[in-house]
């Protein structure tokens, strides 16, 4: 089943001319409501309560996460760069009488004062950032101290690259697979979306200079996922080191 708002999007905003990109586009718009209320139950376990929390949203696309967000109790902010997004967003939430302080902003210096959140939210938007630093050095700035970040981003070293589709792609540098992609595939995927290729240990990287320490996690009930977890902990890697997605929680130190 198509989306009519996600084929106006497309048709709008020129990021999105190859097939394969426009399809998935399609079928993620189409599941997005199932996936932020896993996303908002998953948040309320790894995270926190969210009742009468402060939460903002960074990168909120179609507003269906702050949707789900405000729905379980929190006070939503939200910031996006693209302004039809925004306004999408801001008929979609009119339309559902969800009050949020949703803002466009210029893709580097948050528009909120300092210590203004309790969470922050942020998922599938780093990697479409040019400067992953100072977007964190921005998280930082406005988390509030011992507030929490939910981040996640798709972990280069997966076999197959997440927004392509393309076996392999992301484990090469940017400019060579860029140069692949054009030249065998004839997709101009890369520039189009600003994709860059993270890794666990580029966001280990991106945190210095930052209050914000990863979280390590080891509940779970299955034995040898525990014991996994904690041998990669005591080498000083979250386990998600292993996965398809990066997925954290960051906390910033006091």
């Amino acid at each position: 089943m198509t989306s009519l708002p996600a084929e106006h999007y497309i048709k709008s905003c020129g990021e999105y001319t190859g097939k394969y990109e426009c399809e998935k586009l399609l079928k993620d718009w189409a599941d997005k409501e199932r996936v932020a209320q896993k996303i908002v139950e998953d948040f309320k376990k790894r995270v926190g309560e969210l009742v009468g929390k402060s939460l903002l949203d960074v990168g909120f696309g179609n507003g269906t996460f702050v949707v789900a967000f405000a729905r379980a109790g929190a006070i939503v902010s939200g910031i996006e760069t693209n302004p039809i997004l925004f306004g999408m967003a801001k008929e979609n939430l009119h339309k559902l009488n969800i009050e949020s302080n949703l803002k466009i902003y210029d893709g580097h210096v948050f528009p909120f004062e300092n210590n203004s959140f309790d969470y922050i939210y942020s998922t599938s938007v780093l990697e479409h950032v040019t400067d992953p630093s100072r977007f964190l050095k921005e998280i930082n700035k406005v988390l509030k101290p011992g507030g929490k970040v939910y981040l996640s981003f798709p972990n280069r070293f997966a076999p197959r690259e997440t927004h392509t589709g393309i076996w392999f792609l992301s484990y090469f540098p940017r400019s060579m697979a860029n140069m692949f992609l054009k030249s065998v595939f004839k997709r101009n995927s890369i520039n189009e979306l600003n994709l860059h290729f993270l890794s666990y240990f580029s966001l280990v990287r991106f945190l210095k200079g930052t209050q914000l320490k990863i979280m390590f996690e080891y509940d779970t009930k299955n034995i040898m996922k525990k014991f996994i977890k904690h041998f990669l902990g005591i080498l000083g890697f979250h386990h998600s080191v292993l996965l398809k997605t990066i997925m954290v929680i960051l906390v910033k130190q006091k």
